[in-house]
């Protein structure tokens, strides 16, 4: 595996964020993985319905062949996350790469394994066999596996919610559905069919194939990551994968720096092997330093042997390192240890109370029952009583509807209103107290709603609680009035904004048409 071609960012996850990655790498190289799937699934699965009269048969064949339409789906995965070509085409060429080795054994023995989507890799990706194999498969589960275990029991149960939702729609949409009239071998509705578990129809085996394909891919690609998630982990890809890149940025610079030490090489030498003075030679020559040998002694002299070394082999030395302090450990170990035979004592005669202190025991006992239960009885009682707010009060007639008084601050009563509300707003807005034009307005038509109309208007409700109820309760064109009404004085009392001399006499015409002059209790 070439890591630094990988296409997903390495770094270390943990077993959830792995599997996410994994569906994530489905739905980015989907076109690739579904294609080799459906390529082989479809035609294996045409071919069986065709075999086979009964079709749960079919259906135990094809669970069966799982594995190996796993691995053709797994080489397209690993190719797209490599940087290969991973097409249908090409990843049916390669069918011996994804087929050996390690088929046999997966579709016997290791169909059973709770772990497939996970180990799967090992025989098709690196191709070990054997217990080469299963250690290589140990080692990478030590953490990982029982989440991969998870990952088989969750897509399992999506599967099959995917097989049971298929067979419900296809159901509803029949026209006999509605009518209940058997169609088949289905009986009186559609889970007769899991009823009579053992003879499958066509149709069965149709939803079937659908909800295998929409789950295993799936499944495939995120067992895979949870594996190169390990990989990557135990074996440090992500920061092999730094390094490489650190070396190509440095791969450019390499040629310049060794053009410059060989520069700096030349220099050094053309200075140390400059010509002395003749002088300067000749005593060198004849003036040898003090303590220096003779030609004839240095030739003379026997050469001093050297003390032989011993060459150890890397065994032993990785024992030595392993017997040192860094990777020295130490551990605690409980055990059973004989330690022979024990004199038999003579069993001790059991203690007996007096019959009168039994008498007052079992008394004692009796009384302390029954004061529990009366003390339970209590306790029960109490806490009604305390739950006795909380529960909703009956209601046995309905009570009278009383409007209030005031509403945001403005007296709403119909005896503080003009008789006339429409012309005394006219007359005051002709004044030009807009201001007081809308009030008188708006006060009368929340007079109107509440005493009239009997709309139910709290203190505490806003400007729009009141148009929310008046959309309820008024007419439509009532409700639109009132509205306009309500958006012209928010806009006078908190943006300072006065409507036109003409917009408040239109207002005043409308308030006439779809509110009394004078709202009566």
């Amino acid at each position: 595996m070439q890591v630094d071609r990988i296409a997903v960012a390495l770094r270390p996850r943990t077993e959830w964020e792995a599997l996410d990655l994994g569906f994530r790498m489905a739905r980015e190289w989907w076109k690739p993985i579904w294609g080799v799937w459906l390529a082989l699934y479809l035609p294996v699965a045409a071919i069986l319905l065709f075999a086979f009269e009964n079709k749960f048969h079919a259906w135990i064949v094809l669970w069966w062949l799982k594995p190996l339409f796993d691995r053709a789906v797994l080489h397209a995965a690993s190719r797209a996350v490599f940087g290969d070509e991973c097409g249908v085409v090409a990843t049916l060429k390669a069918a011996r790469e994804w087929l050996r080795p390690g088929l046999i054994g997966a579709l016997t023995f290791g169909r059973f394994d709770f772990a497939r989507s996970f180990t799967i890799p090992v025989s098709t990706l690196e191709k070990q066999t054997g217990s080469a194999a299963r250690k290589r498969r140990s080692a990478l589960g030590a953490r990982a596996r029982g989440k991969a275990v998870w990952l088989t029991l969750v897509c399992v149960h999506i599967e099959s919610i995917a097989l049971v939702s298929s067979l419900v729609i296809v159901s509803m949409l029949e026209p006999s559905a509605a009518d209940m009239v058997p169609h088949d071998d289905y009986g009186e509705d559609f889970m007769a069919a899991f009823r009579d578990a053992f003879t499958w129809q066509t149709a069965d085996i149709l939803h079937y194939v659908f909800a295998v394909s929409l789950v295993e891919p799936f499944y495939v690609t995120a067992g895979f990551a949870l594996y190169l998630n390990r990989r990557t982990l135990l074996e440090g890809w992500d920061i092999e994968v730094q390094l490489r890149r650190i070396e190509d940025r440095l791969r450019g610079t390499a040629g310049a720096a060794v053009l410059l030490l060989a520069v700096l090489l030349g220099g050094l030498g053309a200075w140390s092997y400059a010509p002395e003075p003749a002088g300067a030679q000749e005593q060198a020559v004849a003036a040898p330093r003090e303590g220096a040998a003779s030609p004839q002694q240095a030739v003379s002299a026997p050469p001093q042997p050297q003390q032989a070394q011993t060459k150890k082999t890397p065994q032993q030395e990785i024992r030595e390192i392993l017997a040192g302090p860094d990777f020295g450990s130490m551990r605690e170990v409980a055990s059973w240890r004989y330690v022979g035979e024990t004199r038999k004592s003579e069993p001790a005669k059991p203690f007996e109370f007096p019959d009168a202190l039994r008498n007052f025991i079992l008394l004692l006992s009796d009384f302390s029952q029954a004061l529990l239960w009366v003390l339970a009885v209590i306790a029960i009682l109490l806490v009604l009583y305390a739950l006795r707010k909380f529960l909703p009060e009956p209601r046995l007639r309905k009570v009278a509807y009383r409007p209030p008084d005031t509403l945001f601050g403005l007296d709403v009563a119909p005896e503080t209103l003009p008789e006339d509300v429409a012309a005394a707003a006219a007359e005051a807005a002709r004044a030009g107290r807009m201001r007081e034009a809308l009030s008188l307005l708006y006060r009368g038509a929340l007079s109107a709603l509440v005493h009239r109309h009997e709309v139910d208007l709290q203190a505490g409700d806003t400007e729009g609680d009141c148009v929310r109820a008046a959309n309820r309760a008024l007419p439509m064109e009532v409700a639109a009035y009132f509205g306009r009404l309500v958006d012209a004085w928010q806009a006078a009392a908190y943006a300072g904004q006065l409507p036109a001399l003409a917009g408040i006499e239109r207002l005043c015409g409308d308030w006439t048409l779809h509110f009394t002059q004078r709202a009566t209790p």
